[in-house]
């Protein structure tokens, strides 16, 4: 396949991918426990705790597919757009400031709480495996326009891999360091 990716596109893709990861170090540097990672030692408002919740649910599944989506069929799919508007706006306003004036941090300490210890490992075991199936999802899309950059440079049967491992590795690092 030939791409018209040249070496200095190359070298901005890989900057980008350094700097993404780096500042996820830098922006992580002083967490010292649980609440610094996720809800950075509420030293911020919640509205940007609001924001950082949709920057996280909103995937690069999201970018890859929602074009493509509208170009193939009708604007019908607005509605799910419009649904996730209405539904972060309700979130913003009578869930979250409650949430973020307690002390608690995650929501399964929450469900700890107020139902149980079962109740918190039941939702996080449904909630890993869940994940683990989106999540492989979005990350072999999000590979997808990768390997199609790298396919000139890489043999072509290790070019899903290596997109995907380096995708991998680059998001592990900055989310294990950068949290909130």
């Amino acid at each position: 396949m030939k791409t018209n990716f040249t070496a200095l596109d190359f070298i901005v893709l890989v900057a980008y991918l350094i700097a993404t990861t780096l500042l996820g170090i830098w922006l992580g540097r002083n967490q010292k426990d649980s609440k610094d990672y996720f809800v950075a030692g509420h030293r911020i408002p919640w509205w940007a705790v609001l924001f950082s919740v949709v920057a996280t649910e909103t995937s690069a599944l999201t970018f890859i597919s929602i074009p493509g989506l509208a170009y193939t069929t009708n604007l019908g799919f607005l509605q799910i757009a419009a649904g996730y508007l209405i539904g972060r706006i309700v979130v913003a306003y009578t869930l979250l400031p409650r949430y973020y004036q307690g002390d608690l941090v995650t929501a399964y300490a929450l469900l700890e709480k107020r139902f149980g210890v079962g109740t918190r490992r039941f939702a996080s075991v449904v909630f890993m495996v869940t994940r683990a199936f989106a999540d492989s999802v979005r990350v072999f899309a999000t590979a997808i326009p990768i390997a199609l950059i790298l396919g000139p440079t890489v043999p072509q049967q290790y070019v899903m891999p290596v997109a995907i491992l380096v995708l991998g590795a680059l998001t592990l690092i900055y989310t294990y360091h950068g949290g909130m």
